[in-house]
């Protein structure tokens, strides 16, 4: 039986599936049916993340994955790689595969999923099908802005409609 240890100003949903060593980071929401599996390693989410309905965020290897601060992790998504750094976006299905990293600032679109061991570097966006790679010009000065108000709204509207788990 794993620990988990739940920031005072984290939301998470009573019913999502959380199993091993897993921290949730201060302001971070976890919705309905997401699960966070440390299987062999522990799971470090940081702050502000958003991890969305049905998001899996699993840990098959010895060492830590890491999540940083103010990521969106969108519905049906996968993170099974070492980590990523900060406000990163993985879209709906996503899937940052194997032991693979996102750096900062990156974007994997709708259904795109990285390489099963590659290092994806900061400002990088996978998008289309087939899939393409560009880096980002605009260096997403948007998401911080944009993410702190999806965080505002979900901390006022998931409590009222969902069992929270209290943090420790």
């Amino acid at each position: 039986m794993g620990r988990l240890q739940i920031a005072p100003q984290a939301l998470v949903c009573k019913n999502t599936i959380i199993e091993g060593d897993v921290q949730i980071g201060n302001g971070t929401v976890v919705h309905v049916g997401a699960s966070i599996l440390a299987k062999n390693g522990p799971i470090i989410i940081g702050s502000n993340n958003i991890i969305s309905e049905r998001a899996t965020i699993i840990n098959n290897h010895a060492h830590p994955l890491t999540i940083g601060d103010d990521n969106l992790i969108e519905t049906d998504s996968r993170v099974e790689g070492r980590g990523m750094g900060h406000r990163n976006t993985v879209g709906a299905r996503g899937i940052i595969a194997g032991t693979s990293t996102l750096g900062n600032n990156c974007v994997v679109g709708a259904a795109c999923t990285t390489d099963l061991a590659e290092n994806v570097p900061d400002n990088t966006v996978l998008f289309g099908c087939p899939q393409a790679r560009r880096v980002r010009a605009d260096g997403n000065s948007d998401h911080l802005f944009m993410h702190k108000k999806h965080l505002e709204y979900i901390h006022e509207m998931l409590p009222r409609y969902n069992h929270i788990i209290e943090a420790e």
